[in-house]
């Protein structure tokens, strides 16, 4: 375990990820404890992410656990995981492996004066020179079957277009050439609605400039392609609050690559054999949304 060392509380060599857009931020304080947020070590490609209290932090690891195990280990599922994903067919779960950030194990930190558990999860943002990250919360409901009346009705409040449309906007960084960085956060997400959310997309795309939006916009659409294929097929997994991470590279003279990747599984559940339609539905309400702008 790394001691603490420095006035930021964290340990020597780990630093706040400085390409983090939604989520818990140390920048925010509650009940007099800021909130701990994603680290990183320096020169690294690997991020670290707080593991969440109680049950939703023990299904994101779950998720995590269930994507790192061979065929051997996912025919002989064993409770060591998570007996909530016994039973989902080892084909689902290949699937969502080549979907989701490469998982590398947890770690244990000693951060802000008292022991937490880190997932160690793979930077998608690390070999880009200028990198464009945006997160789309994804699926018609943010809240999950256990919530609460009161959690429903919060969370129901929060955007109501995303009962209609199926994800959000949740911000984007968008790194410059002139070392600045272009920031949208959740309240700029919310100010669109299902006629004008394709206005925050096309900006977010235009990042290496209008002339090559729709070059842009093509990769999204090819690469969302995979994603709606899985959730087409898999009867595995439902997700609540999850979302896509989108991230291309902004310098023009450099290869795009863009890149979406599945991200948050803190509620994510068993489908007992039944599609996720609401994330199919705002996949294929997004696909929309980009083919509309080209």
């Amino acid at each position: 375990m790394s001691s603490c060392s420095g006035d930021d509380g964290l340990p020597a060599n780990y630093q706040w990820f400085s390409n983090q857009i939604a989520g818990h931020h140390p920048s925010v304080i509650k009940n007099g404890k800021r909130e701990i947020g994603l680290l990183q070590i320096s020169g690294t490609s690997e991020c670290l992410k707080p593991k969440q209290d109680a049950s939703r932090g023990e299904k994101e690891v779950a998720i995590y656990k269930l994507m790192s195990s061979n065929n051997d280990e996912l025919r002989n599922y064993s409770s060591e995981i998570s007996s909530e994903f016994s039973t989902c067919e080892p084909s689902d779960v290949q699937q969502l492996r080549n979907l989701c950030p490469r998982f590398f194990g947890i770690r244990k930190l000693f951060v802000d004066g008292q022991d937490r558990e880190f997932l160690i999860l793979e930077d998608v943002t690390a070999n880009y020179n200028l990198p464009a990250i945006l997160d789309l919360k994804m699926g018609r409901k943010t809240y999950d079957p256990l919530a609460s009346r009161e959690k429903i009705d919060k969370e129901s409040i929060k955007y109501p277009p995303q009962a209609k449309i199926g994800c959000r906007l949740l911000g984007y960084r968008i790194h410059s050439s002139d070392k600045t960085v272009k920031v949208r956060d959740k309240d700029w997400g919310k100010s669109f609605d299902e006629n004008t959310i394709q206005n925050g997309l096309a900006e977010f795309f235009s990042a290496r400039g209008p002339d090559s939006r729709s070059t842009v916009i093509r990769e999204a659409l090819n690469s969302l392609k995979s994603i709606r294929q899985f959730f087409e097929t898999q009867k595995s997994f439902q997700f609540f609050a999850s979302s896509l991470l989108f991230v291309y590279e902004a310098r023009e003279n450099l290869p795009t690559n863009l890149r979406i990747v599945m991200i948050d599984f803190s509620h994510a559940f068993n489908s007992n054999g039944e599609r996720d339609e609401g994330y199919l539905f705002g996949v294929e309400n997004l696909q929309k949304f980009l083919e509309n702008l080209l």
